[in-house]
């Protein structure tokens, strides 16, 4: 049995129709829980301590606080050449001995905080 143009054209939008009833919801879920997502993340970058000036200096390393096994970030305490001590992130491969001479990134924040970053190694 063949049906005729107008029903199969019907038959078509009803059974375009139900699928849109099932997916549509699904889509809109999904670009309410991006929005919401997006929402909070913004509000979380904007309250960010923003960094406003980067200088390197020279140090000296003191002590390592964390060195597991040599792959993993470390707190590393250093000198620096003006004689400040501070503890300093570091994200090298492998820790820096003691007495090793490194390169820091001294970056003052907004709120007056100074962080510090061991960048490389000094040759």
């Amino acid at each position: 049995m063949r049906l005729s143009d107008d029903k199969a054209r019907r038959l078509n939008a009803l059974v375009w129709r139900d699928r849109a009833r099932r997916v549509i919801p699904l889509v809109a879920a999904a670009v309410a829980v991006t929005a919401v997502l997006t929402f909070f993340l913004v509000r979380q970058v904007e309250r960010a301590d923003k960094t406003t000036d980067v200088q390197v200096r020279q140090a000296t390393v003191v002590h390592i606080k964390k060195s597991g096994n040599g792959r993993a970030a470390a707190i590393v305490e250093i000198r620096l050449d003006d004689g400040r001590e501070a503890e300093a992130f570091s994200a090298l491969r492998l820790d820096p001995q003691i007495g090793t001479h490194v390169v820091v990134n001294e970056a003052r924040h907004a709120s007056g905080r100074l962080t510090y970053d061991i960048a490389r190694v000094a040759e």
